[in-house]
């Protein structure tokens, strides 16, 4: 019994290196796993919470001997795969000399003009996917990969079915780059919805004019910061957030390496300088997430998120709508059914969709958080 037992541990620990190294290369993992060696299995189950917190758990099972493990993974630095910003099929618009420092993976197409430039790779997924008038790559990294590329200047590999206009000629050993999903799943927002209501609810509209704690909270109307706001639950709008300049919104130190979520049903418009920050830890940050589809019929403003200026540690999801943004912006994250670069715009971005086709750009990794036997 003792050895079989031991059978099992070893076991159940090779479904967790199983699911790690597959997470590690960026290799699609499913909610549930199985591994078999000689002749028994384990099988492992993988969660996400918080925001791209990893929780996996593994049963082996050697002739009804059972051992079960976990291991808890965070995101974190590292140099296992290199990281994009994201968009669905309403696409990339980049306008004048806007620029991205890394890479793009867009389910739409990425259309610049005069100036514009991606500093690692660039795709446009899809059998319509095109790529259009952008210099893509920089110090000899950097490759450009849709169905379609025109009047743009590569400095890696130039992967097309057609094209004109280009600085080389295309390579048309690769097929159409897949589509991508996006990130968060319904699944996901409801239960931070329902982690807000936990914390009880504010009727109507909510403005904080003096440095204030809030969360875990319900806001059925507005949220409106005007000063200083430190989170310290996860808090749920059902109106739309609007920021004041220069405020500062923090994470409260008990959060220790985990991220903060703020949820909102409505639109978010960040004016100049709102500066977002973690716990204290290193790669902590809170997460904005909008559901909005604006502009939709019925929206009664333009986009579903509005950035003024730098707005600091947050990963910024619109994935339903557009974002706008304006002026320079520094961001952990963006991701957003459509991405409006204004003239001049240039992202500096830290972290974002995890890519074994970017050879350049932010690297990250994984942490580990815990990892111990429960059974």
């Amino acid at each position: 019994d003792f050895f079989l037992s031991k059978q099992s541990y070893f076991l159940s620990e090779s479904g967790l290196e199983d699911i790690i190294y597959k997470l590690k290369t960026a290799y699609p993992v499913a909610a549930s796993n199985t591994i078999t060696l000689n002749g028994n299995s384990a099988t492992t189950t993988v969660a996400t919470g918080g925001y791209n917190i990893k929780t996996i758990t593994s049963l082996g099972d050697v002739t009804l001997r059972q051992r079960k493990n976990t291991i808890t993974l965070s995101p974190g630095d590292g140099i296992s795969f290199n990281y994009g910003i994201q968009s669905g099929i309403g696409g990339f618009i980049m306008n004048n000399n806007s620029g991205v420092n890394g890479n793009v993976y867009s389910n739409g197409n990425i259309s610049g003009s005069g100036g514009v430039y991606i500093n690692g790779t660039a795709v446009s997924a899809g059998a319509s996917g095109i790529i259009d008038e952008v210099s893509v790559g920089s110090n000899g990294k950097g490759d450009a990969w849709a169905h379609t590329v025109t009047d743009s200047s590569v400095v890696g590999n130039l992967y097309c079915q057609t094209g004109s206009g280009n600085n080389k000629s295309c390579n048309s050993v690769q097929g159409d780059p897949p589509l991508t999903p996006m990130p968060i799943t319904q699944e996901m927002i409801d239960q931070w919805k329902s982690d807000a209501e936990l914390g009880g609810t504010v009727a109507g509209n909510l403005t904080i004019s003096s440095p204030t704690s809030l969360g875990p909270k319900k806001i059925t109307g507005d949220l409106a910061i005007n000063s200083n706001l430190t989170i310290t639950g996860t808090l749920y709008v059902v109106g739309k957030i609007t920021t004041g300049n220069g405020v500062q919104v923090s994470l409260d130190p008990s959060y220790g390496a985990t991220g903060g979520i703020i949820i909102v049903d409505g639109t978010v418009n960040l004016s100049n300088n709102a500066q977002f920050s973690g716990s204290g830890a290193p790669n902590t940050y809170i997460l904005l997430m909008t559901t909005s589809a604006c502009p939709t019929v019925g929206c009664t403003t333009t986009n579903a998120v509005e950035i003024a200026n730098n707005v600091g540690a947050v990963i910024v999801n619109a994935q339903n709508g557009t974002a706008h943004l304006n002026n320079n912006i520094t961001l952990n994250e963006i991701v957003a059914n459509k991405i409006i670069m204004d003239n001049n715009v240039v992202i500096n971005y830290l972290s974002g969709l995890a890519s074994t086709v970017f050879t350049s750009g932010p690297s990250g990794g994984w942490s580990i958080q815990s990892w111990k036997e429960i059974k």
